[in-house]
């Protein structure tokens, strides 16, 4: 690609010329811009979904903080400050 164009294909010069025209329109461009946002949010709030559940479950296992705390770092690759926090923060622990 390297702003190189295969003017053999119809496919591609199709893409460029869209790209080009949603580059002039601000309000297309913007709408693009607005949906890319929406989706990282979704992603994040999935995600963010997907950490509690993990928790809840190994919790209500009775696995112990510091392995649901190992679990988080391995599978989120959160630091591990982090998924300690997170921990503290989502797990009741027993009085």
């Amino acid at each position: 690609m390297r702003n190189r164009v295969d003017n053999k294909s119809k496919f591609i010069t199709k893409i460029q010329d869209e790209i080009i025209k949603i580059k002039q329109e601000p309000e297309r461009r913007r709408g693009f811009m607005k949906f890319e946002l929406d989706l990282m949010d979704a992603r994040r709030e999935e995600r963010e979904e997907s950490k509690q559940k993990l928790v809840k479950f190994l919790a209500s296992q009775k696995t112990a903080p510091s392995e649901i705390v190992a679990a988080l770092v391995n599978v989120y690759q959160m630091p591990e400050k982090t998924a300690r926090e997170y921990v503290t923060e989502h797990v009741k622990t027993p009085k």
